[in-house]
């Protein structure tokens, strides 16, 4: 800005323009002061109404040289503001241009990070999710282990054991894993189950030695069974604590280091239109009248010589007078 245009803002305080547009109103005879003294001299009847009308121009003319006069005294601050703009606006969109280049790379690289993150914490979940089937399942068949009582449920229990550690659809990669975690516990079964089976085969005899009459061997059988069953008891124990240990042993999965986007951004909420007429009932639209097409329709029935009001597609068509 230069010195000369800085010189001309300052001066022209608004004590200098209204001035400077009373003394235009002074060339052309039409002062403030001479308005209001004609206004108060005017006769407010209807024999009056040539010269009310008369002095209502005049009034309207000294507004119009006002505003002419106004017009120029704004007129080369007005080229130098529009000067400012138009070069600002270059150099702005220079600078947009630069950072949206930058910032479209930026807002990719931003997304993928999400989309890794994202992706991670779904597989963290997935795999969780295995590792629960497999906690769950050793748990509750350690509890179907040590209420069993018969060597027969001992085998069913083993067969299930079997196929649930073939089930690759439900532990996936993790399938090894499950089947080295269920060794322990088959293991167990395994034992239960011939000591199960030993301790049938032995009351079978207590019972035959019963019936038969041969208290040397029921009391012998008598003597084995006890000790079996104290070992049966044992192992029960043993298989719901291994169950449990191995569920309250975490199994970390290898950590994924990802890219951290950095402090800054923002989330913006953004809405679309997918139901114009459910959005109508909530009262969320608005109609707006094409002023245009109206006008147009208007001029046409003027050419076509309308004179009095009237009502067509909704609109109210009419005449408003002023003198």
């Amino acid at each position: 800005m230069s010195n000369e245009t800085l010189e001309r803002q300052i001066s022209l305080t608004p004590e200098v323009v209204k001035s400077k547009l009373q003394i235009a109103l002074t060339r052309v005879e039409k002062t403030i002061q001479s308005l209001h003294d004609r206004e108060a001299t005017l006769v407010y009847n209807e024999d009056c109404l040539i010269e009310i009308k008369e002095f209502i121009e005049d009034v309207n003319g000294a507004e119009r040289l006002v505003d002419n006069e106004r017009k120029i005294l704004k007129e080369p601050s007005l080229i130098e503001g529009r000067n400012v703009d138009a070069g600002a606006k270059i150099v702005s969109t220079e600078l947009a241009a630069i950072k949206q280049k930058a910032n479209t790379h930026y807002q990719k690289l931003c997304m993928e990070v999400e989309r890794k993150r994202m992706e991670a914490e779904a597989e963290k979940q997935r795999v969780a999710t295995i590792r629960g089937y497999m906690d769950n399942f050793k748990i509750e068949y350690s509890v179907k282990i040590s209420d069993a009582k018969t060597s027969k449920e001992l085998v069913d229990i083993e067969r299930r054991i079997n196929l649930e550690t073939g089930n690759s659809n439900r532990y996936q990669e993790l399938l090894p894993e499950f089947k080295t975690l269920c060794e322990p516990i088959r293991s167990l079964l395994t034992a239960q189950k011939n000591k199960v089976r030993e301790l049938e085969e032995l009351e079978i005899t207590a019972r035959e030695a019963a019936e038969t009459g041969n208290d040397e061997v029921y009391l012998e059988v008598q003597d084995k069974k006890e000790a079996l069953e104290a070992q049966i008891a044992e192992t029960r124990v043993s298989v719901q604590e291994t169950a449990t240990t191995q569920a309250q042993t975490t199994t970390t999965q290898a950590e994924v280091v990802l890219t951290v986007v950095p402090k800054g951004g923002r989330s913006t909420w953004k809405w679309n239109m997918v139901d114009e007429k459910a959005a109508t009932k909530r009262g969320w639209t608005q109609t707006i009248p094409n002023k245009e097409k109206i006008d147009e329709y208007l001029k046409q029935k003027r050419e076509d010589g309308i004179e009095e009001e009237f009502v067509e597609g909704g609109v109210h068509f009419f005449i408003q007078k002023t003198y």
